[in-house]
């Protein structure tokens, strides 16, 4: 672990101009305005941030350059590849994260949108905040296996070290910075009580070996919600599986002469809203093939019924979701 602990200003200087440097080859961009908690606006006024999206070509394969940049100085955001154009991104090799203020916020590896190797963050004044290393193996046929991350090194805002190989303390910050969570660490896991935020929620966990024990969260208005293991985190589920639900609607699709015809082929995505009760509500056709595919994707996954709702914290909550519907 000495090696990371050793990575000095003049890496992450080599690594910029690197990224500085790379060329661009875009041919369609696609321009969006966002909140800063995220949320897409229609109004550049409004906007904390913009969003571009260039298509690229990569050895015949469609890459997506995503740029975002502060409207306020028309610094850089974000900069990174991904393999599809929609989010939750798969993002590809290195992502650039920037403060607002011009400094490297985050310097990430993935594969596939997932997290490997090393990865670097610093605060605003350019000071390391911690290093994380994203261990990998190949599984089953040669597939990529991400496994659990470790926590090298961690600085305090006062650049106290307060975790080093896995061990001590450490805040860890996510959702736009709209939440947080702090606690101890053994070995890289989890241990003891953590206390946290996420929004306007105040929260305080047990853990033991990185799985959660009890917890109590505390909403603005006063109400106390226990939970434990079994009402931590769910997502949203199909009854019987979404393998259920994809025979539900391999049955129930009816695909049209003139897409037929037209040898049209793919896949069709779907996105909705499962609400707190598991209604499937606010459908739209995040990907369309035409001919009506949309359409008729949309009239299947309403007649499907409900869901198990997606459970936060000991509290059904909304959960976007997203369904591909594949055509041939």
């Amino acid at each position: 672990m000495k090696y990371y602990l050793q990575l000095s200003t003049k890496l992450i200087c080599f690594l910029l101009l690197n990224f500085c440097c790379s060329g661009l080859s875009a041919q369609v961009t696609f321009t969006s305005y966002h909140k800063k908690n995220g949320d897409e606006t229609k109004q550049r006024d409004s906007a904390y941030f913009m969003r571009m999206i260039q298509v690229e070509e990569k050895n015949k394969d469609k890459a997506f350059r995503i740029e975002e940049f502060y409207l306020h100085n028309d610094s850089v955001k974000l900069n990174g590849v991904s393999k599809n154009a929609l989010p939750p991104y798969k993002f590809q090799g290195r992502k650039y994260e920037f403060h607002e203020n011009g400094t490297l916020k985050s310097l990430e590896n993935f594969n596939d949108g997932s997290l490997r190797d090393s990865a670097f963050y610093l605060y605003p004044n350019n000071k390391l905040e911690k290093i994380i290393f994203y261990p990998s193996s190949l599984g089953k046929k040669g597939k990529l296996k991400i496994e659990k991350p470790i926590y090298v090194v961690y600085y305090d805002s006062l650049r106290n070290k307060t975790l080093e190989n896995g061990n001590g303390t450490i805040r860890l910050n996510y959702d736009y910075g709209r939440g947080y969570e702090e606690g101890e660490m053994k070995n890289s896991l989890r241990e003891g009580e953590w206390k946290g935020r996420s929004g306007k929620d105040s929260f305080i966990e047990t853990y033991k070996n990185d799985k959660v024990i009890s917890g109590v969260k505390t909403k603005e208005n006063g109400e106390v919600i226990p939970y434990d293991a079994t009402n931590f985190m769910r997502r949203p589920e199909y009854p019987g599986g979404i393998s259920r639900l994809m025979g539900f609607i391999a049955s129930h699709y009816n695909y049209a002469r003139t897409a037929i015809d037209n040898n049209v082929k793919g896949i069709v995505e779907i996105e909705f809203t499962v609400d707190k009760e598991g209604e499937p509500k606010d459908m739209i056709v995040k990907k369309d093939l035409g001919f009506g595919t949309g359409e008729e994707g949309l009239r299947v996954l309403k007649k499907a019924g409900k869901w198990k709702p997606g459970i936060q914290r000991g509290e059904n909550v909304n959960v976007r979701y997203t369904i591909p519907i594949r055509l041939n």
